[in-house]
């Protein structure tokens, strides 16, 4: 059995999704403590290698851990996660018309080997609509997601072009992840 360090509604629903059991044990991590004044994918990596170990100063007997981040960039920025409805809206701009990827980062923390991947899935989006932008805002969906980014919801039907694996933009590329198990 696998444990799953982690909050995410999202990350759980992609191991269910595949029939992989687990359990899941939360924690608070604070994102902004680590330094984003690099690349996407080095970020990604250091926030997951940061919550590595402060899971493990808190569970240092739990096997087989998955830890795992994601971060939106566009226009060589990363986005993290809007502060506010006009963060988010500045966010959703800056992806509309544009190119936009995600960056997902994991460590599998198995018994006996450690395995670190990032992966990206990029998306060409088509000009987002300014009243579908408006409804996503005010429903609250755009909340806990890097760069206010949804692409099983709002951002799904402005897809013009994916490169990469859909479970890597939601938060852990579990295609790779089943290589290991």
């Amino acid at each position: 059995m696998l444990t799953l360090a982690s909050s995410s509604q999202t990350r759980a629903k992609i191991l269910t999704e595949n029939g992989i059991k687990f359990k899941q044990i939360s924690f608070d991590f604070n994102e902004n403590d680590v330094s984003d004044q690099c690349e996407p994918h080095i970020y990604v990596q250091n926030v997951v290698k940061s919550k590595k170990e402060q899971f493990l100063k808190l569970y240092p007997d739990v096997k087989n851990v998955i830890f795992a981040d994601s971060c939106v960039a566009c226009d060589s920025k990363i986005l993290g996660k809007a502060k506010d409805e006009q963060d988010a809206i500045n966010m959703l701009n800056l992806q509309s018309g544009n190119i936009a990827s995600v960056f997902t980062a994991m460590i599998f923390l198995a018994e006996d080997f450690e395995f670190i991947n990032v992966s990206e899935t990029a998306y060409k989006f088509a000009n987002f609509k300014e009243e579908d932008i408006k409804e996503y805002i005010k429903n609250g969906e755009y909340k806990d997601k890097a760069g206010a980014m949804m692409v099983e919801g709002f951002n799904k039907k402005y897809i013009i072009k994916q490169i990469g694996n859909t479970s890597t933009a939601r938060g852990l590329n579990v295609e790779l992840l089943k290589a290991y198990l």
